[in-house]
């Protein structure tokens, strides 16, 4: 495992037609305010940003897990496996502040993606903590678990169809949340929110 942690970008990975974040995260900035879900009004058909080289602060510094760490699986491109990592940081009494990743199923066919059971494992050998992220319908929040206890003996008797059955069943869970309508103007409130403190 790479402990660096997302410091430096993969070499050889780039975000090419990708974009996924553009789309699937809350963006709350003075000058950019955009539901989860909804596409960017900055993001033309040609994939590129309108504003680029005005960009707030939080897409400056945005760089999803598939671009940050290697042992995130080739195949984990996002628009190509519906799957957005992202790192984390994750705080806890007992151990402070620790990194982690949040793993954005975008839908059903996410399951499926070529290498998702591979890096959940991965991550989970290395003690790293692992959030479930399931959206709601465009505008509204997310439902959020940490599964790193749910998928621990999986992992340990390296079952993947096992870990997969766990994912399978947090995400029809998830997919059954009580989502509320986000309201922008509160930093960091709400699931689903990219924000500079959860990029770096």
């Amino acid at each position: 495992m790479d402990a660096n942690f997302g410091h430096e970008l993969v070499p050889g990975r780039s975000c090419g037609s990708c974009d996924v974040c553009c789309v699937a995260l809350t963006i709350d900035e003075p000058h950019l305010q955009k539901l989860q879900g909804h596409r960017c009004p900055n993001l033309q058909q040609d994939h590129l940003c309108r504003i680029y080289d005005s960009r707030p602060q939080t897409c400056r510094a945005f760089y999803c897990g598939w671009r940050r760490l290697k042992w995130v699986r080739e195949n984990l491109r996002p628009d190509q496996s519906g799957v957005l990592i992202r790192v984390i940081v994750e705080s806890s009494r007992s151990r402070g502040p620790q990194l982690g990743i949040c793993v954005t199923l975008l839908g059903p066919r996410a399951l499926k993606a070529d290498g998702l059971a591979e890096t959940l494992a991965a991550a989970v050998n290395a003690d790293i903590p692992v959030q479930l992220h399931v959206p709601g319908p465009p505008g509204y929040t997310a439902a959020v678990a940490r599964i790193n206890e749910a998928l621990a003996d999986s992992v340990t008797f390296k079952d993947k169809a096992a870990l997969l059955a766990v994912l399978r069943r947090a995400y029809a869970q998830g997919r059954k949340g009580a989502f509320r309508p986000i309201v922008l103007g509160r930093p960091c409130a709400e699931a689903g929110h990219a924000s500079a403190e959860d990029m770096a």
